[in-house]
């Protein structure tokens, strides 16, 4: 089943750029890149930012059937993990004004361990947190949401969802493959995830691929492929 939502611009689209751009041009975009990351390191250093990261969290963990209250972020992990959607902007007093990024840190929810996400938007009003589905999906909140939707009604046509009690809850995402990438048309390359959702206490493996085009981004179910975890 197909459904349409809209994928984020991931630095790719600034490093595809850069190949038409002069050399001059290009030492100012990797010039940006290099602050974008700075500025993130310094962020994540600040005890009030990994608060609000864990706070994101939180409040999408107890919005699943658990209701956890017990969640664990470890940002001293090698494995912590940011990837840059949006070059960071300032404006002409140096304050940052624009940018976008996704946080993925390793921890755990209720001692279930997670990849925690949440992405992180630079406003002229401060940081703005929204949290994500745990994993490395490629996927923005919208498509995210468009994807589950999809997975819903697969689940319902498959019976595996036998009750209306029982949620859908997406304990992490797999990206399979390599990323999505820009191409020479200016559209991103189709790309692979591997969902693991759980309802009525059981967890489902979903395999899923994503098409985008000119008016969006197609989600492809694997249906005959979903199976238990």
């Amino acid at each position: 089943m197909d459904s349409f939502g809209r994928c984020a611009i991931l630095l790719a689209a600034a490093l595809y750029a850069c190949a038409f751009l002069t050399a001059q041009d290009k030492d100012a975009v990797t010039a940006q890149i290099d602050q974008t990351k700075k500025f993130i390191s310094q962020r994540r250093a600040a005890p009030e930012y990994r608060d609000s990261i864990r706070e994101s969290v939180l409040a999408y963990e107890k919005s699943l059937d658990a209701h956890c209250n017990d969640v664990v972020l470890d940002f001293d992990s090698a494995g912590v993990r940011d990837k840059i959607l949006d070059l960071l902007n300032l404006d002409d007093k140096g304050v940052a004004i624009e940018g976008i990024w996704r946080e993925i840190v390793p921890g755990s929810a209720c001692g279930e361990p997670r990849r925690l996400t949440v992405q992180v938007d630079v406003t002229r009003q401060g940081l703005h947190y929204t949290a994500l589905f745990p994993g490395e999906s490629d996927c923005d909140s919208e498509l995210q949401q468009d994807t589950l939707k999809n997975i819903e009604l697969n689940f319902q046509a498959l019976r595996i969802q036998k009750k209306k009690s029982c949620h859908l809850e997406v304990v992490e995402t797999h990206l399979v493959g390599p990323e999505a990438t820009m191409q020479d048309n200016g559209i991103l390359s189709q790309w692979k995830e591997s969902w693991d959702v759980r309802t009525c206490g059981k967890v489902y493996v979903v395999p899923l691929t994503y098409i985008p085009d000119n008016h969006g981004t197609s989600i492809s179910v694997a249906t005959s492929e979903i199976h238990p975890q």
